[in-house]
């Protein structure tokens, strides 16, 4: 059976890039054998269990995973996340605005436009869902990410506390505040 989520599409021009060193892209759904390179080689270990649950709810068809994978070698360098709902509307409402979340990019591989195509296929995810705002958070202290989703249009909605938790690794509770900004773009 095929759920709404199988159906949307990552249009080729975003998902395979137009240039030849665009081409060494691809954005894609990701897969159960892609959960430990999200880990990026233990820097983010921590949230293994976070992960494994997002993973779950995608197979739910509450969110959508997307990866950046470099061809040559199948190394994932980048990641976006979409959810649909939030108990927060200002988030995602499940209806007009989707949730974009946990974007990155390896350092090694940043400033060549991937974040941007990340974050391109996403929205065009919430476009085929019907949806016409896309909300992103960002850490106050994180001028380049904030740079970045200024430029790709999103402005500053309302602040967020940013206090969060979750089970590490280990089986611990952990306590997070990064105070934030959250941002929205109208994307219809």
């Amino acid at each position: 059976m095929t759920s709404i989520q199988d159906e949307m599409q990552i249009p080729p021009r975003i998902a395979e890039g137009g240039t030849v060193a665009e081409k060494e892209f691809i954005v894609r759904r990701l897969e159960e054998r892609d959960l430990p390179a999200l880990e990026w080689n233990g820097e983010f270990l921590h949230f293994r269990n976070l992960f494994l649950q997002a993973f779950e709810d995608m197979r739910m068809g509450t969110r959508l995973l997307l990866v950046m994978e470099h061809r040559p070698s199948g190394e994932i360098v980048g990641q976006i996340f979409l959810q649909w709902n939030s108990s927060d509307p200002r988030f995602a409402d499940g209806r007009r605005r989707g949730y974009l979340y946990s974007l990155r990019v390896k350092p090694a591989f940043q400033r060549r436009g991937l974040g941007t195509r990340l974050m391109d296929a996403a929205e065009e995810i919430l476009r085929q869902r019907g949806m016409d705002t896309a909300s992103i958070g960002v850490e106050k202290d994180n001028r380049d990410a904030r740079s970045l989703y200024e430029r790709q249009g999103y402005r500053i909605i309302a602040e967020d506390a940013g206090c969060w938790s979750y089970i590490d690794h280990l089986g611990k509770r952990q306590e997070v505040s990064e105070p934030a900004w959250l941002m929205e773009k109208k994307i219809s």
